[in-house]
């Protein structure tokens, strides 16, 4: 049925108010909406869009280079930083795996075959071929201009002298973004090294990209302050040469050497063998070479412990170098017996000469007219059995604790070194206060602090207390000297110097705890000018093969490396 004209125009007029109907709704939802955002949430969605637009990003300060240093004050960088090229690949982009990874290869020197298994990873976004890539490598790389390969660039830790003074420097391991010291220097001073994190604030478009209009630093970085080492560079590779060629000779396991001043307490080098190249301290299958074997391992001395016996009984007035006592070769306590280390009795023999022979009895004899309780105060001031303070990680007491029982077999073991544990850098410092006329120096391996503003912080030599008066130092001093030229045949002497020394023999206790073994530790301290000393070397085998005393292992590796010092020194003959 046909509508009329007015049904029609009623018809559109419902429609036509039921879309105005409708669009006064949407109009008026729309305008809720604005007062919503614009009035009831508009600090929240400003907040909001601020967020969105602006970033703030850390800003990651410069860490603090780490130097040794010459006789002239120059500076040689042990620790540093540089920007290093790490390769990248992306597999999915490599066009002809087989070809790229020869070319890598070659240029790199590495593994084909796992180049290629890198390239088949197509699902990965990219893939790390090879880090610290070098300069020229690089060029020749990017000349070959292959498709899906790149360089991502970062700054890393650089140790330029590799192996060289690493377990006192130790090394740095990156976690997230962030370097942090591990062991030695590194870790000791990490927070001077790290220096302090920065903030910076900016505006970024809607790609992610800093607008650089507006861009501020809210709180800038402070770069890392840099530490100088009293190490001196060249005595520290002699020493270490020295060091290998003695425990490659006497084919020990093991060794350590450690050579100071012994008038500042300064240490000029320091090394244990084996150690290990810091640049690649993640390829170490065995943690034990990243300790300082200096402060942290202990030992049973052996002979380098008399002349602290003597020392104490001349200080005592209880006997001179010409103080005799009659060597039978043996003495017995409450059913222990006391031999000499050659089993021979030398009859009536002087304080001098159980130094030169090296007499475990006449150690013994001094001990007994010291008796426990000075005897026991003697070590402890020498420094045996407590933390010299020194400015790195893990430093380890030592041990006296064997005397505790009071048994008086147990003080007169000590007496030659046996049922004691020291550190070679406690037995340095002990020898060290007869070196310096009686002064027990606190160990220095920081010669100075410079912070990012160029303030210097200077470590003072600082005497922890006086052990022995300048008489009796002076009068060991003697002994020693004596020791050198009558002991040992003269090997560890430098023509033209006075030189003080003493070697140790020590025999390593069974794991069980009960009995020694027949393996032994040879230890040699010395010093030079004996008179005038400028350094103190101590030198430390572990488990050397060949030859069963100390005397005959490295009195010729002491020579070497004195010789080479008094040298290096320019110092002038003293002996006349």
């Amino acid at each position: 049925m046909k509508r009329t004209k007015k049904q029609r125009d009623e018809h559109i007029g419902r429609r036509m108010t039921i879309l105005l109907l409708f669009f006064f709704i949407a109009v008026g939802a729309l305008i809720s909406r604005l007062f919503v955002l614009q009035v009831l949430h508009h600090r929240e969605y400003v907040d909001l869009a601020s967020r969105q637009h602006n970033s703030v990003q850390q800003i990651f300060p410069e860490r603090g280079l780490v130097y040794a240093q010459d006789k002239d004050k120059n500076l040689i960088p042990l620790a540093l930083n540089q920007t290093l090229s790490s390769l990248i690949v992306s597999p999915k982009l490599i066009k002809d795996p087989e070809a790229a990874a020869g070319t890598i290869a070659n240029i790199l020197n590495i593994p084909r075959d796992k180049i290629v298994q890198q390239f088949s990873k197509k699902d990965d976004p990219y893939e790390i071929i090879a880090k610290e890539v070098e300069a020229t490598d690089r060029d020749k790389i990017e000349k070959n201009k292959i498709q899906g390969v790149s360089f991502k660039e970062e700054k890393g830790r650089v140790y330029p002298h590799g192996a060289l003074a690493s377990q006192l420097v130790g090394f740095v391991s990156r976690i997230s973004d962030q370097e942090t010291g591990q062991y030695g220097i590194e870790r000791f001073f990490e927070q001077d090294l790290t220096g302090e994190k920065g903030l910076l604030e900016g505006a970024k478009d809607a790609s992610g990209f800093w607008i650089a209009l507006g861009r501020k630093i809210v709180n800038p970085s402070k770069n890392g302050s840099s530490v100088v080492l009293t190490i001196d560079y060249n005595i520290q590779a002699k020493a270490e040469e020295v060091l290998a060629v003695a425990k490659e000779k006497w084919r020990a396991p093991s060794g350590a050497i450690i050579v100071i001043d012994p008038q500042t307490g300064k240490i000029l080098a320091s090394a244990g063998n084996p150690s290990f190249d810091p640049n690649e301290f993640s390829s170490q299958k065995d943690f034990s070479v990243f300790l300082n074997p200096l402060v942290q391992d202990t030992y049973e001395a052996g002979s380098v412990i008399k002349p602290i016996t003597i020392a104490g009984g001349v200080e005592e007035h209880l006997v001179t170098p010409d103080t005799t006592y009659q060597d039978a070769g043996l003495i017995k306590i409450n059913g222990y017996e006391i031999k000499n280390f050659d089993g021979k009795a030398y009859g009536k023999q002087s304080m001098t000469q159980v130094l030169e022979k090296s007499l475990n009895t006449g150690a013994a004899y001094v001990a007994k007219l010291l008796g426990p309780k000075r005897q026991y105060d003697y070590l402890r001031k020498f420094g045996f059995g407590e933390k010299s303070g020194i400015e790195l990680p893990g430093e380890v007491p030592g041990n006296l604790t064997n005397l505790d029982s009071g048994r008086e077999v147990d003080f007169i073991t000590a007496s030659f070194g046996q049922g004691i544990a020291i550190t070679p850098l406690q037995l340095a410092f002990a020898v060290g206060s007869i070196a310096n006329g009686g002064n027990l120096m606190k160990p220095i391996v920081i010669e100075k602090v410079i912070d990012d503003s160029g303030n210097i912080a200077e470590r003072k030599p600082e005497t922890r207390r006086r052990v022995l008066s300048p008489a009796t130092a002076e009068t060991l001093t003697k002994m020693l000297v004596s020791v050198v030229t009558i002991g040992y045949e003269n090997r560890a002497g430098v023509k033209g110097y006075f030189v003080a020394g003493k070697t140790g023999t020590a025999q390593i206790p069974n794991r069980a705890g009960r009995g020694y073994s027949d393996k032994v530790i040879h230890t040699f301290v010395g010093y030079a000018p004996a008179f005038h000393p400028r350094f103190l070397v101590v030198l430390q085998l572990n488990e050397p093969t060949g030859n069963r005393f100390a005397s005959n292992t490295l009195t010729s590796s002491f020579h070497d490396l004195a010789e080479y010092i008094l040298n290096y020194y320019e110092i002038p003959p003293d002996e006349k």
